[in-house]
C-alpha cells in the first residue's frame, strides 16, 4: 500500500490527538487512501519534542517547523501547533506542494483566515 510522509507541528494535545488518528486510519478506513509515515514532529521545546517523537512513533524531532516542510519525504503537514502559528508554516507548507491540514481555528481573526485561505488556494 502507498505510504505519504506526515510532519506534524505540536506535539501537546492536538499533536498527540492526531499522530493517534494517523496510526488508526489503517483500519478505521478501509482500504486507506494511503498510509500515513510518521516522518517528523517539530516544537518549541526540543527536548518535550524529542520525547514526544519517541512516544508517538516519529522518526525525528525538531525545535523548527521549517525542518518538516524541507523534509522531501513528508507529502503531508499536520498543523496542530498554537494559533500563532496557523498561517506562516501552513502557507508555506502548500506553497511547498504538500497537503496541509490545519487544526481550528484557521486564523486569529477573519482577515488572518481568508489570508491563509487565499493563499493556500492559490497553490
Amino acid at each position: 500500500m502507498a505510504e505519504i510522509g506526515v510532519g506534524m507541528l505540536g506535539y501537546a494535545f492536538m499533536g498527540k490527538a492526531h499522530s493517534n488518528a494517523f496510526k488508526k486510519i489503517a483500519y478505521m478506513t478501509w482500504p486507506p487512501p494511503l498510509v500515513p509515515r510518521l516522518v517528523g514532529i517539530a516544537g518549541r521545546n526540543e527536548e518535550a519534542v524529542g520525547e514526544a517523537a519517541e512516544r508517538y512513533g516519529y522518526e525525528y524531532a525538531t525545535g523548527d517547523w521549517r525542518d518538516l516542510i524541507a523534509d522531501d519525504r513528508i507529502g503531508l503537514f499536520d498543523n496542530g501547533g498554537p494559533n500563532s502559528l496557523h498561517a506562516e508554516p501552513t502557507i508555506a507548507a502548500a506553497e511547498a506542494g504538500k497537503h496541509v491540514i490545519c487544526e481550528k481555528p484557521l486564523g486569529r481573526n477573519a482577515d488572518e483566515s481568508h489570508e491563509i485561505w487565499r493563499r493556500v488556494a492559490a497553490t
